[in-house]
């Protein structure tokens, strides 16, 4: 937090110097109610008169920096909570696409909402509350000496008792705090995932489960907040009996003092207001030192996230390939246990066309994926032109290729952002991949046209139309290695058959498609075809090659057609 405080110290530091004038304007109002009364009691009528006059102009320039207060502090927390915002989303995006799986969607949006939440809620509003009233605090037991020192020394004790409920409590709010915050998050990923399967809640009569599982997580998170609730309620009732006694040895002391006639009946009105000014900042002071104590760890959480970035450090960076792109004994296996690749020993060469057949499951999207630079930790070796995969920049390899896979996304925004991403492209680039992936027909039944909106991922579309516009999207790029990973699986067979055509038709292009619609008339026009079974490349060759052999591919094409 030290880091986006000195971001905006000009403006903190006004805060800070406004809230102090403001204080001790709001402290040294008590002499003005001391004179005021013992003005009274002389009954001093030129005296009172000058007294009002001086008080409007006084309270008049206290309720300015009053406002200036509170205007300043809460335009700084906006500045630094849309600093952290920002970091947060930052160090998320910086994430691989590896890293990012690591976690559910919902906990780093849990992180960015909740979160920061907190931050704003149990550290800067209280930081600046601990300022105001440690200026109050310091200014009324000034104020309090000076008034009568007996009474000083009684308040002291009772502020010695005080100083010891924060060091009580902290740690366990600390550990509640923590608790809570992962209890927010995880409530988080399970609406969200409630919510994402709301067509199956409706078309399968979920309605019942659902409601039971929302209540158990909500009871649970409201549980741990409550948790924490409690901790700070004991914390603010001894904090505020403690307060209570402070006022109450005072005005006990006072009305002593004036029977004796020590002090005057003013000085009387003056300590009790004093005493407020001791008794309730401390009970503020108290109340969100543990707060601001307990929010470490989530501090340490977003700086973890928002300090995130690849490590580029002595990494090898790539414009393009020449001449291929190869593994040999790629090993790979998401949990460490089950192997989902084995010994894959496979090039892909620039400007060849490949084919990636086999049933489900036997690996051929995880290795498109690593041939793409999605993982790292992987057995074996993957090179681009002779250059090992992990010495080169991932954001360089990311570039190089297009991926279409058979669940696309869509933003919701309009068909001609999903195509260009924000990124300018020339209207005859445009036109030319709606035609070739093609999306003409149905553009132009549109008044929008391009500038349709395609709704929450693509809610206002068919399946097909999706990959109409991921087709589109991958085309304007001119990536030199475009992966069709199921990518034309839900547009019709001819649209399919069109699309394909076309990519394969272009000479520049490194085209890998994984499919499972075979069709001789395209196979045949691929350069090769890499047939797989549980993980392992079990051939390649051409389609003439594989077909007129007793190969597995032949047997698995028959079984298809």
């Amino acid at each position: 937090m030290k880091f986006y405080i000195k971001q905006n110290k000009v403006l903190f530091v006004a805060t800070i110097l406004v809230s102090v004038i403001a204080s001790l304007g709001y402290v040294f109002m008590a002499i003005l109610l001391q004179q005021l009364l013992d003005i009274a009691v002389g009954k001093d009528m030129q005296q009172f008169i000058r007294m009002v006059l001086f008080s409007i102009f006084y309270f008049a320039v206290l309720g300015i920096f009053l406002y200036l207060q509170s205007l300043l502090s809460k335009k700084v927390i906006c500045k630094i909570i849309r600093q952290i915002r920002s970091d947060v989303f930052r160090g998320t995006v910086n994430h691989s696409i590896e890293d990012f799986n690591k976690k559910n969607t919902a906990d780093y949006i849990s992180i960015i909402t909740n979160d920061v939440k907190m931050i704003e809620d149990n550290f800067l509003l209280p930081l600046f509350e601990v300022v105001q009233y440690a200026v109050i605090f310091t200014a009324s037991f000034l104020l309090m000496i000076y008034f009568d020192i007996i009474v000083t020394i009684c308040v002291i004790v009772a502020i010695a008792i005080m100083f010891l409920i924060p060091s009580f409590l902290g740690n366990s709010l600390e550990k509640r705090q923590q608790k809570y915050s992962s209890k927010l998050a995880d409530f988080t990923v399970s609406l969200k995932d409630i919510l994402s399967g709301f067509e199956i809640i409706k078309s399968y009569s979920m309605k019942r489960y659902v409601v039971q599982r929302f209540n158990k997580e909500n009871e649970e998170t409201i549980s741990s907040k409550y948790s924490v609730d409690r901790l700070l309620a004991l914390n603010e009732g001894v904090s505020s009996f403690l307060a209570l006694m402070v006022q109450i040895v005072v005005l006990f002391l006072s009305a002593y003092f004036i029977i004796t006639g020590r002090i005057t009946v003013g000085t009387l009105l003056g300590m009790v207001q004093v005493s407020s000014n001791l008794a309730n900042p401390l009970m503020m002071i108290f109340t969100n030192v543990p707060k601001i104590k307990s929010i470490q760890p989530i501090v340490e959480k977003l700086q973890s996230i928002s300090k995130y970035s690849l490590s580029h450090s002595q990494k090898e960076h790539i414009s393009s390939f020449d001449f291929c792109v190869c593994t040999k004994d790629l090993g790979f296996s998401y949990d460490k246990q089950k192997e989902v690749l084995n010994k894959i020993n496979c090039t892909i060469e620039k400007g060849k066309k490949y084919v990636v057949v086999g049933k489900s499951g036997c690996g051929k999207s995880t290795l498109i994926k690593l041939l793409a630079g999605y993982y790292s930790d992987y057995a074996g070796t993957i090179k681009y032109d002779n250059r090992e995969l992990d010495l080169l920049d991932r954001n360089d390899v990311a570039q190089l290729s297009s991926i279409i896979h058979q669940n696309i996304y869509m933003f919701d925004e309009t068909i001609h952002d999903n195509i260009c991403l924000h990124e300018d492209y020339p209207k005859e680039m445009i036109d030319n991949v709606v035609i070739e992936s093609g999306l003409a027909e149905f553009i132009s039944e549109l008044p929008e046209g391009l500038l349709y909106q395609v709704g929450e991922n693509g809610s206002n579309l068919s399946g097909g139309q999706k990959q109409r516009i991921a087709v589109a999207r991958a085309l304007i790029r001119n990536k030199p290695i475009l992966i069709l990973d199921e990518g034309t699986s839900a547009v019709d067979m001819q649209t399919a058959y069109d699309i394909e055509s076309r990519l394969l038709e272009v000479d520049n292009l490194t085209l890998i498609t994984v499919t499972h619609n075979l069709k001789a008339e395209l196979l045949n026009k691929y350069d090769e075809i890499i047939y797989m079974e549980n993980g392992s490349i079990k051939e390649n060759g051409s389609f003439e090659e594989l077909i007129n052999t007793g190969s597995h591919f032949s047997e698995y094409f028959r079984l298809k057609e």
